[in-house]
């Protein structure tokens, strides 16, 4: 495996083998051109359709959103702060329509921007946790689907649905909770795969949580809660093996994010390259089912 670094692009050569024996230099030699090229050719925020799946992680400051698109659709995983204008911005990359909104958990920096993406936006179905406790932003977002006529889907671990080659597993919550707990232990939960890429998108689910629910190892890791301190993220990473982790966050935040004890498990992580879109802007992944390239804004 390799990682071109100093430019806004890096290349990463995967296979399903152990990392010892993961293409080197001559893999990322052989792709390097053509993905180069295409970068130049598309330097705007608007790209070609992808051919692929195309990962984008939406640079909305303190908060998440997530674009999955295949070319047979797209999916949006999170809408950010509604100040994000994510609804804008999804249109400045050429999207107008959702295969699905998926609203991971009932707060203002994952699902604040929610209800506008809705209304703008052709949207075929929404999926929620329909947790215990819902919030103002959940209940406005619900609200619009039913006003125009939208699928609302209660989600729970073990549900599934494909869109072209793109799989979206649901790995949590498998419960609704109760209205004293906390909301980020019971967010949704995705695995996304597509050929042999697998990317785990954990929304605010620390590894409390998500440590008991994968076994094997992924490709792409979206490091939960915006980067806040985990103990148990160094025991997460050596068993995912990731060799791409994002982390959302805004820049300057109240909180810290990200942590520094963050930033050190992911920087002893063997094989690692890790991004966050308070440094880099928007990041967007791109993938054939076995290679990745990664372009951010900044």
């Amino acid at each position: 495996m390799c990682v071109l670094v100093g430019t806004p692009l890096a290349l990463i050569a995967l296979q399903r083998l152990p990392r010892w024996r993961r293409p080197a230099a001559l893999a990322c030699a052989a792709t390097l051109v053509p993905a180069l090229l295409v970068w130049q050719l598309y330097p705007a925020a608007k790209l070609p359709p992808p051919t692929g799946l195309r990962i984008t992680f939406l640079d909305v400051g303190q908060g998440d959103a997530i674009l999955l698109q295949v070319p047979e659709g797209a999916v949006l995983v999170d809408q950010g702060p509604p100040e994000a204008k994510v609804a804008q911005q999804l249109r400045g990359l050429g999207v107008r329509r959702l295969a699905a909104v998926v609203l991971t958990h009932p707060q203002r920096d994952h699902i604040g921007g929610a209800e506008t993406v809705i209304r703008r936006l052709a949207v075929d179905r929404v999926l929620d946790p329909r947790l215990a406790a819902p919030s103002p932003y959940e209940r406005a977002a619900l609200a619009a689907a039913r006003e125009r006529g939208v699928e609302v889907d209660e989600t729970r671990a073990g549900d599934a649905f494909r869109l072209g080659r793109l799989r979206l597993r649901v790995l949590w919550p498998d419960r609704a909770g109760s209205p004293a707990e906390d909301p980020n232990r019971l967010p949704i939960v995705l695995l996304a795969s597509y050929g042999e890429v697998d990317a785990l998108l954990t929304a605010d689910a620390e590894t409390d949580v998500t440590a008991r629910l994968l076994s094997r190892s992924v490709e792409i890791l979206k490091v939960a809660h915006h980067g806040s301190a985990d103990p148990g993220l160094a025991s997460e990473l050596r068993e995912l093996r990731p060799a791409l982790a994002l982390i959302s966050c805004g820049r300057g935040n109240d909180y810290g994010h990200p942590r520094s004890s963050t930033l050190a498990a992911l920087r002893a992580s063997p094989g690692l390259s890790f991004y966050r879109t308070d440094e880099d802007g928007r990041v967007t992944v791109e993938s054939d089912g076995q290679r990745l390239s990664v372009r951010t804004a900044r």
